[in-house]
């Protein structure tokens, strides 16, 4: 997930209210997950909570305008690989402002009739153009899995393919030595293919033993949403 998408804060909020216990903050995706209809994955307890949080540690997040070597290096920084790439930037819920991809639509290329980014399907930047007039609200909120955005699964890999991803970063993807792993998620004849469920549990695990935490810098929250 990038950091100009999230979850539906009511998704959120229906974790919170279903929960019997307090969750710490690195379980809470795999509850999310539940309440989209996702699989679930095992992941390791004993995962303590930061005393201290700052906007300024989510600068290194993968950005809409990044291209993938840029992409891969934040990962490879972290210690993920590309198939983890392509696993964790897959956008099946969530939403994003218009301001972060309107610019693909308009004046973006001289090579297209319509002047957007010459990767989109026309009949989606139409679609689009009409949602994200180039003068309207740059704060309108779009869906970033057209079709399913509301289930966990993997239809966002074939949006890329058709064209579809919203953006820029996400549908580099497809262009880009990525694209295989994009494929195997498709099920491409020919290709070793993979269970998207399954490597994105895997993926999330990998990502959850990122910076550990331990002793005195670290607690189990009782609020997930503030230090204790």
């Amino acid at each position: 997930m990038r950091s100009l998408t999230m979850p539906r804060p009511s998704s959120k909020l229906l974790v919170l209210e279903w929960s019997p216990a307090p969750i710490s903050l690195p379980s809470l995706p795999a509850t999310m997950w539940f309440c989209t209809k996702g699989q679930t994955w095992k992941v390791p307890t004993g995962c303590r909570d930061g005393r201290v949080s700052s906007a300024s540690d989510a600068g290194n997040l993968p950005g809409p305008r990044d291209s993938v070597e840029v992409q891969k290096q934040k990962f490879t920084d972290k210690g993920l690989n590309d198939q983890d790439l392509v696993t964790l930037v897959e956008d099946t819920i969530g939403t994003s402002a218009s301001q972060a991809f309107r610019y693909r639509l308009y004046n973006f290329s001289t090579t297209t009739a319509n002047g957007a980014d010459p990767s989109m399907d026309s009949a989606f930047v139409t679609q689009l153009q009409s949602l994200c007039p180039s003068n309207g609200d740059v704060s309108r909120r779009i869906e970033l899995d057209t079709g399913s955005p509301n289930t966990f699964d993997a239809s966002f890999f074939t949006n890329l393919k058709n064209g579809h991803g919203v953006l820029e970063s996400d549908q580099k993807l497809w262009t880009d030595a990525t694209r295989t792993f994009v494929q195997r998620f498709l099920g491409v004849r020919g290709l070793r293919g993979l269970n998207f469920n399954v490597e994105f549990g895997r993926s999330m695990v990998k990502m959850s033993n990122i910076g550990m935490k331990t002793g005195t810098d670290s607690e189990i929250r009782k609020v997930c949403t503030a230090i204790n």
